[in-house]
């Protein structure tokens, strides 16, 4: 089925009416096991089809109502040089970055779906300006939204308003002490960014969150920033450590969870938007054959008419028993049970 239709028939032609009814159909009717039941199925089917087609309401079938999360990877770039992440080492061009205008148009378009926006890179506040208008925006439709930064950019002017906008901040710490902090980081700057999250603190309160991402590395820090966070009155999450191209990639912590076989992976539903605005399920896709190519691009492309494609819906089938490591993260995992 078609993930989210624009239900105005007049922006569809025939051609693609029957090309989507055929494309959800066939699969279908391959399902059904028994021979005989074939045909009162796909009637069945085709009359669901149908109510969800041309109704003039706009229905999210799979997507749903406050079912999803909008994940924007605003940059690659980044003022830290963190050895267990490589994202930084591939900034992307200037001309290459979407405009601002195509994601908030992106944003407008799904809120009706959305739980939540997050924001991450690279480091988001990079590009503060945008960072903001985001928010802004969010607040105007409803719609949560989470920034995943380093805090080295923030400041009293932009928490106060992050405050009043009622948003949440997280802000990534390994390690409270100075060497190992300013090791991880791959820069010298634990003196400068600690004060950056106690200010944090006391303007966002119950807003702040600190997350940590745990590895061989970090394995014996991440108790130490739980403890301090407990001190500081800070919900906590840890992340388990992901190969994005760092050096730390050495998987032994990871391969001792065990996988949950019967809870379908939250990536498959998803909406997940790199710097240059190409849309994937999930931005561990690679792994996935089918899922290698981005769907489409929301500079160039409706982000409803991106998610309609059948090779959305055939990724989204393939996620739902996709077991791979990254089914860990957070993305995955229910919000109320995300920091504690």
């Amino acid at each position: 089925m078609s993930l989210i239709y624009s239900l105005k028939k007049n922006k569809q032609g025939v051609t693609h009416v029957i090309g989507d009814y055929l494309g959800e159909m066939r699969p279908f009717a391959k399902r059904v096991k028994n021979p005989l039941l074939v045909a009162p199925m796909v009637l069945l089917k085709t009359i669901e089809w149908s109510i969800y087609r041309w109704y003039k309401t706009p229905i999210r079938r799979f997507y749903g109502v406050k079912g999803n999360e909008l994940i924007y990877m605003i940059t690659n770039a980044c003022n830290d040089r963190c050895p267990k992440c490589g994202i930084w080492e591939r900034p992307e061009p200037r001309d290459q970055h979407l405009m601002i205008t195509h994601f908030i148009k992106c944003l407008n378009r799904l809120h009706h779906n959305l739980y939540q926006v997050t924001l991450t890179g690279g480091e988001p506040l990079l590009f503060k300006k945008d960072v903001m208008l985001i928010a802004e925006e969010a607040k105007k439709l409803d719609v949560p939204m989470v920034i995943v930064s380093n805090a080295r950019f923030l400041d009293e002017e932009f928490l106060t308003r992050y405050k009043e906008l009622g948003h949440i901040l997280v802000i990534s710490v390994d390690s409270v002490e100075r060497e190992k902090w300013n090791e991880f980081r791959g820069k010298k700057n634990f003196d400068i960014v600690m004060p950056k999250i106690m200010l944090a603190k006391q303007i966002l309160g119950d807003q702040l969150r600190i997350q940590s991402v745990l590895s061989k590395e970090s394995a014996e820090e991440i108790p130490k920033v739980i403890e301090w966070c407990k001190q500081q009155g800070i919900q906590h999450n840890t992340q388990f450590n992901q190969d994005f191209g760092g050096h730390w990639n050495n998987h032994e912590t990871t391969e001792k969870v065990n996988y949950d076989n019967d809870t379908p992976c939250a990536a498959r539903k998803n909406i997940c938007v790199y710097p240059n605005g190409d849309v994937v399920k999930c931005f561990d896709h690679r792994r996935i054959p089918l899922a290698k190519q981005p769907l489409g691009n929301i500079g160039k492309q409706d982000i409803i008419e991106i998610l309609s494609t059948k090779r959305s819906t055939e990724i989204s089938k393939i996620m739902k028993t996709c077991n791979l490591p990254c089914k860990n993260m957070s993305c995955n995992k229910p919000q109320t049970l995300l920091f504690n």
